[in-house]
Protein backbone atom coordinates (compact mmCIF):
# COMPACT_ATOMS: atom_id res chain seq x y z
CA UNK A 1 0.00 0.00 0.00
CA UNK A 2 2.80 2.19 0.01
CA UNK A 3 2.53 4.70 -2.74
CA UNK A 4 4.42 8.23 -3.62
CA UNK A 5 1.96 11.04 -3.65
CA UNK A 6 3.53 11.89 -7.02
CA UNK A 7 3.31 8.70 -9.14
CA UNK A 8 -0.68 9.00 -8.17
CA UNK A 9 -0.71 12.46 -9.95
CA UNK A 10 0.74 11.56 -12.91
CA UNK A 11 -1.50 9.48 -13.90
CA UNK A 12 -4.10 10.95 -16.61
CA UNK A 13 -6.91 9.25 -14.23
CA UNK A 14 -7.46 12.48 -12.76
CA UNK A 15 -8.95 14.95 -15.50
CA UNK A 16 -7.09 18.43 -15.77
CA UNK A 17 -10.23 20.76 -15.56
CA UNK A 18 -9.48 24.45 -17.09
CA UNK A 19 -10.67 27.20 -15.35
CA UNK A 20 -12.86 29.59 -17.01
CA UNK A 21 -11.31 32.97 -18.54
CA UNK A 22 -12.74 35.36 -15.79
CA UNK A 23 -12.13 33.28 -12.99
CA UNK A 24 -8.79 35.07 -12.32
CA UNK A 25 -10.26 38.50 -12.04
CA UNK A 26 -13.41 37.11 -10.06
CA UNK A 27 -10.73 35.72 -7.57
CA UNK A 28 -8.54 38.77 -7.29
CA UNK A 29 -11.85 41.02 -6.79
CA UNK A 30 -13.35 38.75 -3.97
CA UNK A 31 -9.31 38.82 -2.34
CA UNK A 32 -9.83 42.76 -2.74
CA UNK A 33 -12.75 43.06 -0.89
CA UNK A 34 -11.61 40.52 1.91
CA UNK A 35 -8.39 42.58 2.02
CA UNK A 36 -10.76 45.62 2.52
CA UNK A 37 -13.30 44.24 5.41
CA UNK A 38 -9.70 43.61 7.25
CA UNK A 39 -8.26 46.97 7.53
CA UNK A 40 -10.39 49.37 9.98
CA UNK A 41 -11.14 52.51 9.10
CA UNK A 42 -8.42 55.32 10.80
CA UNK A 43 -12.29 56.39 12.94
CA UNK A 44 -12.23 53.12 14.24
CA UNK A 45 -8.46 52.78 15.15
CA UNK A 46 -8.99 56.14 16.68
CA UNK A 47 -11.74 54.96 18.85
CA UNK A 48 -10.22 52.38 20.09
CA UNK A 49 -6.93 54.06 21.10
CA UNK A 50 -8.92 56.60 23.00
CA UNK A 51 -10.91 54.11 24.73
CA UNK A 52 -7.66 51.92 26.04
CA UNK A 53 -6.27 55.34 27.23
CA UNK A 54 -9.36 56.19 29.09
CA UNK A 55 -9.38 52.40 30.75
CA UNK A 56 -6.05 52.96 31.67
CA UNK A 57 -6.72 56.30 33.29
CA UNK A 58 -9.72 55.39 35.01
CA UNK A 59 -8.08 52.24 36.36
CA UNK A 60 -4.94 54.09 37.43
CA UNK A 61 -7.33 56.44 39.37
CA UNK A 62 -9.00 53.52 40.87
CA UNK A 63 -6.02 52.29 42.08
CA UNK A 64 -4.33 55.41 43.64
CA UNK A 65 -8.04 56.58 45.52
CA UNK A 66 -7.99 53.05 47.34
CA UNK A 67 -4.58 52.89 48.32
CA UNK A 68 -4.43 56.84 49.55
CA UNK A 69 -8.07 55.75 51.53
CA UNK A 70 -6.03 52.60 53.02
CA UNK A 71 -3.60 54.15 54.09
CA UNK A 72 -5.63 56.42 56.12
CA UNK A 73 -7.52 53.74 57.67
CA UNK A 74 -3.65 52.07 58.33
CA UNK A 75 -2.86 54.28 60.61
CA UNK A 76 -1.92 52.99 63.89
CA UNK A 77 -4.42 53.30 66.79
CA UNK A 78 -2.08 55.04 68.96
CA UNK A 79 -1.84 58.17 66.18
CA UNK A 80 -5.56 58.40 66.64
CA UNK A 81 -5.47 58.43 70.37
CA UNK A 82 -2.82 61.19 70.12
CA UNK A 83 -4.92 63.26 68.09
CA UNK A 84 -7.43 62.81 69.93
CA UNK A 85 -5.74 63.85 73.61
CA UNK A 86 -4.27 66.51 71.45
CA UNK A 87 -7.85 68.04 70.35
CA UNK A 88 -8.67 67.73 74.08
CA UNK A 89 -5.23 69.69 75.20
CA UNK A 90 -6.10 72.11 72.75
CA UNK A 91 -9.50 72.66 73.88
CA UNK A 92 -8.56 73.39 76.90
CA UNK A 93 -6.40 75.94 76.42
CA UNK A 94 -8.26 77.36 74.09
CA UNK A 95 -10.77 77.65 77.16
CA UNK A 96 -8.37 79.02 79.85
CA UNK A 97 -7.23 81.06 77.81
CA UNK A 98 -10.18 82.92 76.84
CA UNK A 99 -11.34 82.68 80.50
CA UNK A 100 -8.10 84.79 81.84
CA UNK A 101 -8.64 87.77 78.67
CA UNK A 102 -12.09 87.78 80.04
CA UNK A 103 -10.99 88.30 83.63
CA UNK A 104 -8.00 90.30 83.61
CA UNK A 105 -7.68 94.41 82.95
CA UNK A 106 -3.89 94.02 82.78
CA UNK A 107 -2.93 94.34 79.24
CA UNK A 108 0.51 94.20 79.72
CA UNK A 109 0.50 90.52 81.45
CA UNK A 110 -1.90 88.98 78.32
CA UNK A 111 0.64 89.81 76.18
CA UNK A 112 3.84 88.99 78.36
CA UNK A 113 1.49 85.57 78.21
CA UNK A 114 0.78 85.33 75.06
CA UNK A 115 4.43 85.82 73.88
CA UNK A 116 5.41 82.85 75.97
CA UNK A 117 2.56 80.30 74.82
CA UNK A 118 3.52 81.47 71.39
CA UNK A 119 6.86 80.36 71.64
CA UNK A 120 5.58 77.01 73.62
CA UNK A 121 2.99 76.48 70.38
CA UNK A 122 6.11 77.21 68.09
CA UNK A 123 7.67 74.52 69.85
CA UNK A 124 5.09 72.46 69.84
CA UNK A 125 4.62 72.85 66.02
CA UNK A 126 8.47 71.68 65.51
CA UNK A 127 7.58 68.43 67.84
CA UNK A 128 4.82 67.35 65.94
CA UNK A 129 6.30 67.46 62.48
CA UNK A 130 9.19 65.42 63.88
CA UNK A 131 6.46 63.04 65.21
CA UNK A 132 5.08 62.86 62.42
CA UNK A 133 8.25 62.11 59.88
CA UNK A 134 8.29 59.11 62.83
CA UNK A 135 5.55 58.06 64.36
CA UNK A 136 6.64 55.15 66.90
CA UNK A 137 9.14 57.80 68.23
CA UNK A 138 8.13 57.61 72.35
CA UNK A 139 10.80 60.50 73.21
CA UNK A 140 8.47 62.76 70.77
CA UNK A 141 5.15 62.03 71.82
CA UNK A 142 6.28 62.37 75.58
CA UNK A 143 8.10 66.14 74.20
CA UNK A 144 4.32 66.84 72.79
CA UNK A 145 2.58 66.15 75.28
CA UNK A 146 4.70 67.58 78.05
CA UNK A 147 4.35 70.63 75.82
CA UNK A 148 0.87 70.59 76.06
CA UNK A 149 0.47 70.10 79.75
CA UNK A 150 3.18 73.21 80.19
CA UNK A 151 0.77 75.67 78.38
CA UNK A 152 -1.94 74.19 79.87
CA UNK A 153 -0.27 74.51 83.88
CA UNK A 154 0.77 77.76 82.54
CA UNK A 155 -2.67 79.39 82.24
CA UNK A 156 -3.98 77.91 84.92
CA UNK A 157 -1.41 79.36 87.00
CA UNK A 158 -2.20 82.77 85.64
CA UNK A 159 -5.71 82.44 86.69
CA UNK A 160 -4.98 81.51 89.78
CA UNK A 161 -2.19 84.35 89.79
CA UNK A 162 -5.34 86.50 89.19
CA UNK A 163 -7.80 85.18 91.34
CA UNK A 164 -5.12 86.10 94.41
CA UNK A 165 -4.43 89.31 92.91
CA UNK A 166 -8.15 90.08 92.95
CA UNK A 167 -8.85 88.89 96.61
CA UNK A 168 -5.89 91.53 97.90
CA UNK A 169 -7.48 94.25 95.78
CA UNK A 170 -11.13 93.04 97.49
CA UNK A 171 -9.54 93.01 100.98
CA UNK A 172 -7.39 96.37 100.09
CA UNK A 173 -11.10 98.09 99.81
CA UNK A 174 -12.85 96.69 102.92
CA UNK A 175 -13.91 99.29 104.74
CA UNK A 176 -13.67 98.53 108.64
CA UNK A 177 -15.57 100.74 111.10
Amino acid sequence: MKRDIRELFKDEEFPKKKLPAFHEEEFLEKLEKLHKKEQPKFIVQFFKIAASIVLMLSVGYYFLSTETAVNEEDKPTLFVKIQHIEKEYLKNIETEWNTFVTLTTDRNLVEKYKEKLRKLDMNYRELSKQFAENINDINMLESLINNLQLRLQLIKDIKEHLKELNQKRTSNETIYI
